[in-house]
């Protein structure tokens, strides 16, 4: 699968590492609107500082849109419009008529649409994955979650530049918590299908002088879980001064933490001791992200597949707290 790149950022990097790791994909081209970005590319790669250029000439199978969020709707838009085939770095967009127009726009074409999630293909992520569905531990069934992305992009009454290119604390963190709960949620057993997710409430808070849509966001929701009603809230906030990324998920019979900047899982079973799993590896963590959101897309590219459907589901549960 050949692979253009459109935006070479400060996550451009980790996207190309991951690619030299997975099999069957290729980076063929790239653009940016900063001529000097060339120099970041392999030399196997052909830059193009002009998109509709990249559009008309690129072989590439697909284009990965990495630009600022807020920029995500338009350019994904245009290579539609080309019939080329868009994947969207998360969030695919920022509001639902945004979603409703590309979903419709693509359909209308038949062109495959693809989000790239990339926090739900975090190795403790997988690791957990692959404990639920082997039941390594008895852990019942989930009664509640709480997932919390926290960046310190809020400082001393200012944005800093991690906050650059992104659109919200909820926008572009609500995106990630949500995807990894889809993928634990619904761990391949059916527990729960993430369509019986519903939103029960959210609360965003916004300061009008700054170019950000939200600095916190807050969504509680409700779910069904083997006949039973379960509880969850989703947290973002880029005002607690440091980076902490952790979901947890609370069976009958104990809980799971999941650190996603730290890579590791901490499981705490009903009279028995903790136990600490360390799933780093020698890789950058979203290095390891994007090998996992590559190996889906290469795999899902060679069935005629995309992730539509989850697309719809998360984005539709992501913008309703903002409308609540």
């Amino acid at each position: 699968m050949r692979i253009a790149l459109i935006g070479i950022g400060k996550i451009a990097n980790y996207q190309m590492q991951a690619i030299t790791h997975t099999e069957g994909i290729q980076l063929v081209d790239a653009h940016d609107l900063d001529p000097v970005k060339a120099e970041e590319l392999p030399g196997s790669v052909t830059f193009y500082d002009n998109l509709d250029i990249l559009l008309k000439r690129s072989k590439a199978d697909a284009f990965l849109i990495s630009t600022p969020t807020n920029s995500h709707f338009e350019v994904a838009m245009k290579v539609i419009e080309a019939d080329r085939v868009a994947i969207v770095e998360k969030p695919l967009c920022t509001n639902q008529e945004q979603m409703d127009a590309l979903m419709t726009a693509a359909r209308t074409r038949k062109l495959p649409l693809y989000t790239a999630f990339h926090p739900s293909y975090g190795r403790e992520v997988d690791w957990w994955r692959e404990q639920r569905e082997a039941q390594n531990f008895d852990v019942g069934r989930l009664i509640g979650f709480e997932s919390c992305f926290a960046d310190p992009y809020f400082m001393d009454g200012k944005l800093t530049l991690g906050a650059v290119g992104k659109a919200g604390a909820w926008i572009d963190s609500g995106a990630s918590s949500l995807s990894i709960l889809a993928r634990l949620i619904n761990p391949g057993s059916c527990l729960i299908d993430p369509d019986t997710l519903a939103l029960v409430d959210g609360r965003m808070t916004a300061i009008p002088d700054l170019k950000c849509a939200q600095v916190q966001g807050l969504g509680i929701y409700r779910f069904k879980a083997g006949g039973h009603n379960g509880y969850g809230m989703v947290d973002t906030n880029w005002t607690l001064g440091k980076n902490y990324k952790t979901t947890r998920l609370w069976y009958e019979n104990g809980v799971i933490e999941l650190d996603h900047a730290k890579e590791y899982g901490r499981l705490r079973l009903a009279g028995q001791e903790e136990l600490v799993f360390n799933l780093a590896t020698d890789k950058p963590r979203l290095v390891n992200h994007y090998c996992g959101v590559f190996a889906n897309l290469t795999e899902m590219h060679a069935q005629g597949e995309d992730n539509k459907e989850l697309t719809e589901v998360l984005h539709r549960l992501l913008f309703a707290a903002m409308r609540s």
